[in-house]
């Protein structure tokens, strides 16, 4: 099937000026005067205030210059010696694939025992409404995780879909199959096969990716306009608390992009975002994104079409063939990609193989037509080598890293030297590659309720310990400086916004956060301790920590 989007967006102009040139003629609306004042600029300066005006800083330097440009209409507000960094990114976020699992349902976050989400279940199959599907959130964690036959225990006549995780993961009772049309004889959905047991049972396990969370979204209640935008607020406010402005939001299908684009022409944004869009026909991504009409970026600061990705990517879901194919459509077209690289057990592939097929396709592409100033991305590459950089270098591309080996990973068949210094940050960094940060959000567990927290993530690229205290590649550890670097302005650059966001400077746009702590001088073991006291978008607070004075 052919999408076709409709997706409205205003461009919003952003005028650049110096210092020099701020007077009483453009008073502030806002001093913030008596903060360490971290700017990210070029020079990495540090300075005691910022003036705002609408959505811009429009002056940054010592209090008593800032302060000289007030009026009796500026509001003054000291930050008592507060630390102020440029608004953080999360430039690998899925709001909307991991919230729409998490916000309805019965409640399974944090759930550990198969007892305990089997409990659950019959207080909701008991509550029930004939024909009605009985459904859960993530955010459970079983190993191993339940089967057809555990959930046929509580009901083989109400359905019942527990939802593993954004990308369709969990299982299905039998009354859940045979809704679904699925059964022994036919074990189909969508052209996918599910898994079946030694006896030729179904297991209850939905197929792949994609088709496992068509599967699952046709079982579900659709969701009503009003809470696709409930749920996109919640999450806007989970990422503000964080210190999070802006997102890099990906695998996003036609339905979550129309729900953004509401949200953007009602101005109830509080997040920028990029989006990287995914069709669930892969095969077809390339007719569908000429169904669009332009290629990107496109769009304002609050809302651009950024990419397409992280599927297909190859040789994963896509054999190299094709994916070559479509890097040069994606090309030709003026789209760029930002596939997912590493490893894939199920498929038997090795990350070399995802990063060399990649860098094939890429290089192909360039020379059709240079990429070289397109910004293209790798998602992941968690065991990228140094001739692997090489080739990255060459090729312009920016590498979206997360946390791996700060929590335990699925076996990768690798020597020993090159699992040591998995996510090899330093080594980027010294290729000249501009390296962005992110989650790879999947919802909150029982073990950690913020996971896309950037302070720990942070954290581990400057300390380069796991979450046990372990060391992960120590060699590979990074200055707090390009840590900051990292989430602020390398972001701004990747999305073609670095005259615009990223840093405080005269003429970016006013994203900042206000901290309890000074990120770059506090004792290395308390960075994960930093959080916001304030975070604003735009000039505008969206969020106040309990208790501050911000």
């Amino acid at each position: 099937m052919r999408f076709r989007i409709f997706v409205s967006a205003c461009l919003l102009a952003v005028t650049c000026s110096a210092f020099a040139q701020q007077g009483k003629s453009n008073t502030p609306d806002a001093i913030y005067f008596n903060g360490k004042i971290v700017t990210v600029d070029s020079a990495f300066s540090i300075r005691q205030a910022f003036a705002v005006k609408g959505e811009e800083f429009i002056a940054v330097g010592t209090d008593a210059q800032v302060k000289a440009l007030a009026d009796k209409s500026t509001r003054m507000v000291d930050l008592k010696g507060a630390a102020v960094i440029p608004g953080m990114a999360d430039n690998h976020d899925h709001l909307w694939n991991a919230g729409k699992y998490l916000r309805q349902g019965v409640d399974m976050i944090g759930v550990i025992y198969l007892s305990d989400m089997q409990d659950r279940l019959r207080k909701a199959v008991a509550a029930a409404k004939p024909g009605e599907v009985v459904f859960t959130t993530t955010g459970w964690r079983l190993q191993p995780g339940p089967t057809r036959k555990d959930l046929d225990e509580i009901s083989k006549d109400v359905p019942i879909v527990v939802v593993g995780s954004r990308r369709g993961t969990g299982a299905l009772n039998s009354a859940a199959l045979k809704l679904a049309g699925i059964t022994n004889e036919n074990p189909m959905f969508m052209g996918a096969p599910l898994r079946k047991d030694p006896s030729g049972e179904l297991t209850g396990t939905p197929p792949g990716y994609p088709q496992a969370v068509q599967l699952i979204d046709k079982l579900l209640p659709p969701w009503t306009l009003a809470a696709e935008e409930e749920m996109i607020a919640k999450g806007m406010e989970e990422r503000n608390a964080l210190g999070i402005t802006s997102i890099r939001e990906l695998a996003v299908w036609p339905q979550a992009v129309r729900a953004f684009t509401r949200m953007r022409q009602q101005e109830k944004l509080t997040l920028r975002l990029a989006l990287g869009i995914e069709f669930p026909d892969q095969a077809n991504t390339a007719q569908n994104l000429a169904l669009l009409g332009y290629g990107v970026p496109f769009g304002d600061h609050w809302l651009r079409m950024d990419s397409v990705g992280e599927e297909p990517w190859t040789p994963g879901t896509m054999q190299t063939k094709p994916w070559t194919d479509l890097a040069l459509a994606m090309n030709r077209m003026g789209w760029r990609p930002a596939p997912h690289v590493n490893a894939d057990p199920a498929r038997g592939t090795s990350p070399d193989d995802a990063t060399n097929n990649t860098l094939d396709a890429y290089e192909a592409a360039d020379r059709d037509s240079s990429i070289k100033e397109k910004r293209w991305y790798l998602e992941h590459v968690p065991y990228a080598t140094s001739a692997q950089m090489d080739r990255m270098a060459k090729l312009g591309l920016i590498i979206s890293i997360q946390d791996a080996g700060f929590n335990p990973s699925f076996p990768v068949q690798l020597p020993k030297d090159r699992l040591e210094r998995i996510n090899p940050v330093r080594e980027f960094l010294d290729h000249k590659l501009v390296v962005i940060g992110g989650s790879d959000y999947m919802g909150p567990t029982a073990t950690n309720q913020e996971p896309n927290n950037p302070f720990v993530t942070f954290h581990f690229y400057v300390a380069r310990r796991s979450s046990e205290g372990i060391p992960a590649g120590p060699d590979e550890s990074i200055s707090r400086q390009d840590a900051l670097r990292i989430f602020t302005v390398n972001p701004a650059y990747a999305t073609f916004e670095e005259k615009v966001k990223g840093a405080i400077q005269p003429g970016m746009l006013a994203d900042f956060v206000v901290l309890n702590q000074d990120l770059m001088t506090v004792p290395e073991e308390r960075i994960v301790l930093t959080h916001p006291l304030a975070t604003f978008v735009g000039g505008k607070k969206v969020y106040s920590a309990k208790g501050s004075e911000f």
